[in-house]
């Protein structure tokens, strides 16, 4: 988001607020609940959009230095290794050893070594993903090349800091996969000098689409977060913007906007004004404030079930040294648990959801012309499943 951009948007709200509206969309959705609930449908996500497209699986800055490494729960069991190599360079495995398939370290692990060693049979593999030792191998696997064993690597790229990850071994991640502005906005954020301070996961019970529809609008910030959110926000005011595929920025308001007439344009401050939202695929959000961002990653593990993983990314210590504060470190800690209680807020809504949707009580849901980010959420998500021809395929 360049400065010029920055500008724009605030006058846009502001324009928005005094006439008391916000970004519509032409008319009101209605979709069957059938895509929140059938099997059928779950496996042809997987099949169009969770294998037929780069995914985004987190922040280059998750693995800083050579032999950093995190373990990630992904799609259909598979277990994903992001490392950071003796060369500087991120690459994703399979978490797999490659002599009985065993899992190198166990999901949500994250550290820094040279050498993983799988715990069955002591395979060890470097940084780079290569075979670099197993028990007596020449004696015991003649025939096979060491050279050819080393672990399953899937293709990926760090664009504008954010890892993505191709799933078809055979496809590569295209550098231009962001387009200007996507590439512009994590400039803005920094994202690329980020920190890790804290991450936690868990399980929520609730289709992906649920859960990522409750962050990308504000109609329900003065019900559902009247004492958190709604507070320091402007009610149901935000704007969107798209540049293709199921990536947006979305721009959510605060109440220092208003000062903003009084200001010179000098003084006008995004990050201070409003939170940023961007959807980087279907599987990571972040969610800027003022002095961090929240990556927020989401991985379908069925279809009522997804797992979330909470990953608060901070500046670097402001004394230039390699430890925070015990200011900063208050700082963080507040906003770590703050981001997962008003997160929670709507998880546990998009459970009831998901169990209403199942019970099979009601078999629609509805966007208002103000949800507008949510139409083109599943505009998008329909033209990626390519929705005509599955209605037309199930009636034959």
């Amino acid at each position: 988001m360049d400065r010029a951009t920055e500008i724009r948007l605030i006058a846009q709200l502001l324009e928005l607020h005094a006439r008391g509206e916000t970004q519509y969309h032409e008319t009101t959705r209605s979709h069957a609940t059938e895509r929140y609930i059938s099997a059928q449908w779950f496996a042809r996500e997987k099949a169009r959009i969770f294998r037929n497209q780069p995914l985004a699986v987190g922040a280059a800055n998750e693995v800083p230095n050579p032999g950093d490494y995190l373990a990630l729960d992904w799609l259909d069991g598979v277990s994903l290794l992001m490392v950071r190599g003796e060369d500087g360079q991120v690459r994703v495995f399979a978490n797999t050893c490659r002599h009985r398939n065993a899992r190198l370290v166990a999901n949500g692990e994250s550290g820094c070594r040279n050498r993983f060693v799988c715990p069955y049979h002591a395979w060890t593999y470097d940084s780079q993903g290569r075979l670099a030792g197993a028990p007596d191998f020449e004696r015991g696997f003649v025939g096979l090349d060491k050279g050819r064993l080393g672990l399953i690597e899937f293709p990926s790229r760090v664009i504008g800091g954010i890892v993505f990850v191709h799933p078809d071994r055979n496809r590569q991640v295209p550098a231009d996969l962001l387009g200007a502005e996507m590439l512009s906005g994590m400039r803005y954020l920094d994202v690329e000098n980020q920190q890790v301070y804290k991450r936690r996961s868990y399980v929520i019970k609730a289709n992906w689409k649920v859960l990522l529809e409750g962050g990308i609008e504000a109609y329900h910030f003065n019900v559902a977060h009247k004492h958190t959110l709604a507070p320091f926000f402007l009610g149901n005011l935000s704007t969107w913007e798209s540049w293709g595929g199921l990536y947006m920025r979305m721009i959510l308001p605060k109440k220092p906007l208003l000062e903003a007439p009084d200001l010179p344009e000098t003084q006008w401050d995004m990050r201070r004004m409003a939170n940023i939202i961007y959807t980087l695929s279907p599987t990571v959000l972040l969610l800027a404030q003022p002095d961090n961002i929240s990556l927020i990653r989401m991985v379908p593990l069925a279809v009522g079930e997804t797992c979330i993983e909470e990953v608060l990314l901070v500046d670097r210590p402001q004394d230039g040294g390699s430890e925070w504060s015990a200011d900063e470190l208050r700082r963080h800690e507040t906003n770590h648990n703050l981001v997962n209680k008003i997160l929670m807020e709507d998880w546990v809504v998009g459970e009831t959801i998901q169990a209403n949707m199942q019970s099979g009580v009601v078999d629609e849901v509805h966007f208002g012309r103000f949800e507008s980010a949510l139409t083109w959420l599943h505009d998008e998500y329909e033209r990626a499943m390519d929705v005509e021809q599955m209605v037309v395929a199930r009636q034959v």
